[in-house]
């Protein structure tokens, strides 16, 4: 069979149907698009790996599984929290239309968000933001970014030894459903509202589930479920309405695009062949590491001295960042010092980079923090990250997912990680951006898939060395890793 990806656009506009590999066909109609953006600016259409769901919106904003200019990213964010002014607060937030104009230009964008990082809102009453691990984490701080008097958590698929899940939860249709929150536990005592943050809201079941944890140990009047999609029908908004009233809540909601969808056809059950597109002797990257521990001078946070547990039992004792809000959570006071971490390492690494065109691929979970890293790298630099998701490579004009790579994940081995849309050549330079220090042979399978995309330069940039790392070293290393073949 002759596998297709078509986007077919009806005479209304707010009708559109795809056509997924000739096997799913996806019909959206739109209800809500208050600032008119284009669906394909917003997403691209694929297959994923998963029974549960065949389909997979890939967003061209979150900066995941598609390549983005890291400021593009964190400003759609802060659209997103601009929404929430608007929809919430019923206020005008200056020069919205502009930060539109820059977003679908990507003219001006550096300036205005900056701006907008200048001027936070003020909310009334301490409100809690959470994002969803993993697609959601970076997105959720950019959402958060946007107040004052907040604070900032993820979700998370970390086992960490000691430490007990504020709230536990299920995603029933992820391909790993579990998910914990290590959040403070004063940050839910307070009485607050709760925003939670999402980048597709399909039924909101995952919501809800996260909603009920929350309310059975620290009820509150007000919750707020935001998202850059919102697919939910008529029945899933009259669950919402029912869990209203069960509890005796407020729960509101605040996206970018709101519609309905239809879907025909049967989940892809089998990759058909692929093979990544490269020449027979590609180029073999020169590999250095970069250890952001000699610029502990710009950290004002002190670190989470945490140890994870793999799923074979192996403890990682190298301790965290308290800049991600994954374990501590972040409040509006620490933003200021983020930011400055983040602007003097960007401009540092900048110094590094060959002067073409730059990737920074984040880790994971570990988003926020390099994307912030790499939007003061200069210019000619993009963002996206490693993740777990499973989908279908197709090597076709207008599909969504046409290249990738699987390997171990560096931090579990028997948790299998993809990075996507990374298109030989594309890059002169790759920074890996790693939170915590890994053996060298756990971070081979990444780094011999990462020699594949003809970048000429392959930085591992690891943020925390633990014990392995000597605190005097006040130069870059730019020693070649030699766990690689070649």
């Amino acid at each position: 069979m002759n596998r297709t990806h078509t986007s077919i656009y009806s005479l209304n506009k707010n009708l559109s149907t795809f056509n997924i590999l000739d096997s799913l066909s996806v019909e959206v109609h739109v209800k809500e698009n208050p600032y008119d953006l284009p669906l394909d600016y917003l997403f691209g259409m694929a297959a994923r790996k998963n029974k549960k769901r065949g389909f997979l919106f890939v967003s061209k904003l979150l900066g995941k599984h598609i390549p983005i200019a890291p400021v593009t990213s964190l400003i759609s964010g802060a659209l997103l929290g601009i929404r929430l002014i608007e929809e919430l607060f019923k206020q005008q937030v200056p020069k919205r239309d502009e930060i539109i104009e820059a977003l679908l230009t990507g003219k001006g964008e550096k300036d205005l968000y900056q701006e907008l990082m200048r001027r936070p809102f003020v909310l009334p009453e301490e409100t809690l933001f959470i994002g969803f691990a993993e697609t959601a984490t970076s997105l959720g701080q950019s959402v958060f970014d946007l107040f004052d008097n907040a604070a900032y958590i993820h979700t998370t698929r970390e086992n960490v030894q000691g430490l007990e899940s504020v709230i536990k939860f299920e995603e029933e249709h992820s391909h790993a459903t579990a998910q914990s929150c290590f959040g403070k536990e004063e940050l839910f005592k307070k009485s607050g509202p709760i925003v939670l943050v999402d980048d597709e809201i399909t039924t909101g079941k995952t919501a809800i589930n996260i909603i009920e944890a929350i309310h059975r140990e620290y009820p509150r009047d007000e919750y707020v479920v935001v998202s850059l999609l919102d697919w939910r029908s008529e029945q899933d908004k009259k669950r919402y309405h029912e869990l209203e009233q069960r509890l005796g809540i407020t729960v509101k909601t605040v996206t970018l695009l709101a519609g309905e969808i239809t879907v025909e056809g049967t989940p892809v059950e089998e990759e058909g062949i692929y093979e990544y597109s490269r020449p027979s002797e590609p180029i073999r990257a020169l590999v250095e590491k970069i250890h952001l521990n000699q610029f502990n001078q710009f950290k004002r946070m002190k670190d989470l001295e945490l140890s994870s547990v793999t799923s074979n039992g192996e403890i990682n004792h190298v301790p965290y960042s308290a800049m991600t809000g994954r374990f501590n959570g972040v409040t509006s006071d620490d933003r200021a010092d983020i930011n400055y971490y983040a602007r003097n390492v960007g401009e540092e690494l900048g110094k590094t980079r060959s002067g073409g065109r730059a990737l920074c691929l984040g880790t994971g979970e570990f988003m926020y923090l390099p994307m912030k890293i790499a939007s003061f790298m200069g210019e000619n630099i993009y963002f996206q990250s490693t993740t777990r998701s499973p989908i279908h490579r197709v090597d076709q004009e207008g599909y969504a997912v046409r290249s990738g790579f699987s390997f171990p994940c560096p931090d579990d081995d028997r948790v299998t990680n993809y990075f996507y849309n990374i298109e030989y050549g594309s890059y002169e330079d790759i920074y890996l951006c790693i939170e915590r220090n890994v053996a060298d042979e756990q971070l081979s399978s990444l780094l011999e898939a990462l020699q594949e995309v003809g970048a000429k330069r392959i930085f591992v940039v690891i943020m925390n060395e633990g014990d392995m790392f000597n605190d005097g070293q006040k130069q870059l290393s730019a020693n070649a890793y030699g766990k690689l073949p070649g």
